[in-house]
Formats: structure tokens, C-alpha cells, sequence
């Protein structure tokens, strides 16, 4: 696998965040869709984490799950009240809208570390010929 960039501000979740793309990038060319899910980091060790079929059964009437977000943000909540220096990060799929209005795909990174501090990395990504393309990742600045 290539290395994939690490935003300055994030180097020290480097680990963490190569496994995930990684984990993306096989969702991505096995089946072109990515399943939410999230990662721990407890003193350096990433576990992933992933929701039951029975967590996945909500649906809105035009077929969409949702939810999905919601009950893997309170499991890390939980093994981040068990452990305090535990780094958590939500991966799940975004959309891109570009400021001409083009529509491409993107993977979300929401990293909440052990102070609780988040910040969200997005890293787009396209469909090759037999493989994924992921992108420079840029982030948002929610400043007050």
C-alpha cells in the first residue's frame, strides 16, 4: 500500500489514520461501499470497531440506513469513559460538492482525542481502473 499524507496536525495519529485508509481501501475494491465504522487507539494499540447487523436495521421509508453514526459515536464514548487516554475516530462516507457544483466521494475522519478535542479530515477519493485513489486530505476549521 502507498503512503497516504498525514496532515501536519495529525502526525501523532498517524498509525491509527493508515490503518483506517487501508481499511477503506480494501471496503472500497471489494465492494464500492464504505461501511461506517470507528478506531480506537488505546497506548498505541488500534482496534476497530463495527456495529451488528441488528444495529443496522433502522431505516428511513426511501431504504436508507440511519443511525449508524450515532451508535458507533456512543461505543467509543464508552471504552473512552473506561480508558482515559484513549484516541477515538469515526470513519464513515461524505460527499464532496466542489465549488463547481461536481459531486465526488470522500472518506470522513472525525478524531476525538484524549482531551476531547475534535477534528474532522477529509479524504476524497475516485474509482480507477481496478482501484482506489485517495486523495490529499484537507480539514475544517471550526474556530470561534
Amino acid at each position: 500500500m502507498k503512503h497516504k499524507m498525514i496532515l501536519k496536525q495529525q502526525v501523532q495519529y498517524a498509525p491509527m489514520i493508515q490503518k483506517a485508509l487501508s481499511l477503506c481501501e480494501t471496503m472500497l475494491s471489494r465492494s464500492e461501499t464504505l461501511y461506517p465504522f470507528a478506531a480506537l487507539s488505546v497506548d498505541g494499540d488500534t482496534h476497530c470497531i463495527f456495529l451488528s447487523d441488528d444495529d443496522c436495521n433502522n431505516r428511513h421509508p426511501n431504504g436508507a440506513h440511519f443511525g449508524m453514526i450515532e451508535k458507533l459515536e456512543q461505543q467509543l464514548q464508552l471504552y473512552k469513559m473506561q480508558t482515559k487516554s484513549t484516541i477515538g475516530m469515526l470513519v464513515y462516507a461524505a460527499t464532496i460538492r466542489t465549488p463547481h457544483k461536481e459531486e465526488k466521494d470522500g472518506l470522513m475522519f472525525s478524531i476525538c482525542d484524549s482531551n476531547g478535542e475534535n477534528t474532522l479530515t477529509l479524504y476524497p477519493y475516485e474509482f480507477e481502473q481496478n482501484s482506489i485513489t485517495i486523495g490529499k486530505p484537507f480539514t475544517c476549521d471550526f474556530s470561534d
